[in-house]
């Protein structure tokens, strides 16, 4: 049961490493993942923590065994190293998933240092959103689906939000707070579109 999301996240250290993990979560239409994502961004930047947080608890803050569907580490500078809002990378992590409302991409990068810093301090920071296949129109008659397919397009939290359960979450003082929170903090959004009154801009 639930409505199934996950997390995508890239997480690059002061020395170059890069992280990717891909974290299931049970619940997290509407807002839930936004949310979850403002409370550890707050954790990283506030430091009210002995010892402080770094870049390495960043977002994890529903691990346990049974989430975390996949962890992979880079050596600095690796042609390895995924673009995580590659549509055929988005792919080829969420098909890993058991999944049916999209999930958040993360993209965090931490300033380069020739020491490991005491605090965080965040360099670069893109986020986006996907649905998943109950957002998408399936037709049973066809066998595919018509317009969109699952973690195919990239949307903004606003645009995410107007979608998961048809909008139910989208509430103004949401939306409103949510864009104000990306301005202040010049966090980038990631989107093949944007989402204003409800109409979709190319």
């Amino acid at each position: 049961m639930g409505q199934r999301t996950a997390f995508l996240i890239k997480r690059t250290y002061w020395n170059g490493k890069v992280n990717v993990r891909l974290v299931h979560h049970q619940w997290g239409i509407g807002r839930v993942m936004h949310n979850h994502f403002i409370k550890a961004f707050f954790e990283m930047i506030t430091n009210n923590y002995y010892p402080a947080k770094t870049l390495k608890d960043f977002m994890t803050i529903i691990d346990d065994e049974h989430s975390l569907y996949k962890e992979q580490n880079f050596r600095k500078g690796s042609k390895r190293i995924p673009d995580i809002f590659e549509k055929k990378v988005i792919k080829r992590y969420f098909s890993k998933t058991d999944n049916n409302n999209g999930g958040m991409i993360i993209d965090i990068k931490e300033k380069q240092s020739d020491k490991e810093p005491y605090t965080l301090k965040i360099e670069d920071l893109k986020i986006g959103f996907v649905v998943g296949d109950e957002e998408c129109n399936y037709n049973y008659d066809l066998g595919k689906y018509i317009g969109e397919k699952p973690f195919e397009r990239l949307y903004t939290g606003e645009g995410y939000v107007r979608i998961s359960c048809g909008g139910e979450y989208a509430y103004p003082e949401f939306i409103s707070m949510w864009n104000g929170f990306i301005r202040q903090y010049e966090i980038e959004e990631v989107a093949d579109s944007k989402q204003i009154n409800n109409d979709l801009v190319a």
